[in-house]
């Protein structure tokens, strides 16, 4: 592929465009999945190049399944023809950021290649984990599954760049529903991390299921809290939530120049002194591992916000050129297929340096939020997340009491404002890791417990 790419990249330069990119990749996906009994499967390749061309500041894109270098040398002359043809009627043209070349190949953390186990290893982890339910009688309906990406990507380009990365994301999800009479109750919890099988006795599917299947049976016999206004203990789940949709995305470069909430606010203070935000293209036990994207970009750690002043956009290098910024690193494509969009990796809020023990303290009447159902957000920073349970707190003391997980509503700057305290551990779970702007992308997020205030639905 990469002597095809070569004499690609060479062709292109022959029709004299400004710029010129090539991508291969072959992303393998699956999936086995048990509802209630029915096992399904689902494998499957992708394959194929893609190139764009950059001709008097006017993007062409083209792509094929075939890896045929003819067919290669098709698509760059359609790219070209494209961005050649738009040029005339491109009023804002586009320039892109100078960026270092690399030559590079990058290997994802594994310690076994999920290619060294079989279709039956796979399944077996599902059958198993629904044998791990077969106690708990109030659980009516229930879905588990294992699902894995294998991908390999090259990107070339008309600089000198070529980047071949090798990465492997295994998942895990389970989700249950508990009936008593007339009342039912779910719970969801999943896992995705950038390992390869190690990853399944760090986060056995047969525990988690195992764990929802006890949370949600004890949602049976709670109810909802109260509504309003109210001081909570956030776990790392809803904090990765609330980092990536309510805050990430109105700090990528390209809804920034649509408008999001953080348009012109570079170097002002947006929320508590306590919250540092941070976007990382590589983190141990992490899912959105991205040493360079998919412009063979090398990724830069992001402080979006630091100290609650922003500091920083994730970009790619056209925005990078408009905003008159360094590239980040933040340009992501799913698929040969897809255009590049600036996207986030690993986004989380820094650990402070509190205890859990003094986050309740600090709270003194209020509520532990732990898991996570849901979650949306807009680019004004209005966002809803679904909790899975929430424990009361009293007088600084967690108590026996637990409540339906409540939906947390508002605007994250003015959530993020009130902030008490910040947690010293640090862990990032976006469950099954997949955000969804225009183009699926593996993401990750957590971060510190979170002291705040929030509207919560309720009673």
């Amino acid at each position: 592929m990469i002597d095809k790419m070569q004499k690609g990249i060479e062709f292109g330069r022959d029709l004299n465009p400004d710029y010129i990119d090539i991508r291969f990749q072959n992303k393998y996906m699956s999936q086995y999945q048990l509802k209630d009994k029915d096992l399904t499967a689902n494998t499957g390749s992708r394959q194929g190049f893609s190139t764009r061309a950059l001709v008097d500041g006017a993007w062409g894109f083209a792509s094929t399944t075939s890896t045929k270098l003819d067919d290669l040398k098709t698509i760059i002359q359609q790219a070209f023809g494209l961005a050649k043809g738009a040029a005339p009627t491109v009023k804002d043209k586009v320039k892109i950021a100078e960026v270092k070349v690399y030559q590079d190949k990058v290997i994802s953390p594994r310690i076994k290649s999920l290619e060294d186990f079989s279709v039956t290893d796979k399944i077996n982890i599902v059958k198993n984990a629904e044998k791990s339910l077969k106690d708990y009688k109030e659980i009516k309906s229930y879905q588990l599954s294992y699902s894995e990406i294998i991908d390999h990507r090259i990107i070339m380009n008309s600089e000198g760049t070529q980047i071949e990365s090798l990465d492997m994301k295994p998942t895990v999800a389970a989700y249950v529903v508990a009936s008593r009479e007339a009342k039912m109750a779910p719970y969801l919890e999943a896992w995705c991390k950038t390992k390869g099988f190690e990853f399944l006795d760090e986060h056995p599917l047969s525990d988690i299921a195992e764990f929802c299947a006890k949370q949600a049976i004890k949602n049976l016999d709670a109810s909802l809290p109260p509504g309003g206004p109210t001081k909570v203990l956030v776990d790392y789940t809803s904090v990765g939530i609330i980092a990536h949709e309510a805050i990430g995305h109105c700090s990528e470069a390209d809804l920034v120049d649509a408008g999001s909430f953080l348009k012109g606010k570079l170097n002002q203070k947006v929320c508590s002194e306590l919250i540092t935000i941070i976007d990382d293209p590589v983190l141990d036990d992490a899912s959105g591992w991205l040493p360079y994207d998919d412009e063979g970009v090398k990724g830069q750690r992001v402080e979006i916000i630091k100290d609650g002043i922003l500091t920083g956009y994730l970009n790619n290098r056209e925005y990078a050129a408009r905003m008159n910024m360094e590239p980040t690193g933040n340009a992501r494509a799913f698929t040969f297929k897809d255009e590049p969009l600036v996207r986030m990796r690993n986004t989380y809020i820094k650990p402070g340096d509190m205890t859990e023990e003094e986050l309740v303290e600090a709270i003194g009447d209020g509520l532990f939020v732990t898991g996570m159902m849901n979650g949306s957000a807009d680019t004004s920073g209005e966002f809803m997340v679904g909790t899975g349970q929430a424990i009361e707190i009293k007088n600084g003391k967690l108590t026996d009491k637990i409540f339906v997980g409540p939906t947390m509503t508002g605007n994250a700057f003015e959530m993020l404002s009130s902030t008490i305290g910040v947690g010293k551990e640090f862990l990032l779970n976006i469950g099954q890791g997949f955000c969804g702007k225009e183009q699926a992308a593996k993401v990750d997020a957590g971060g510190g417990k979170l002291a705040c205030t929030v509207i919560l639905g309720g009673n």
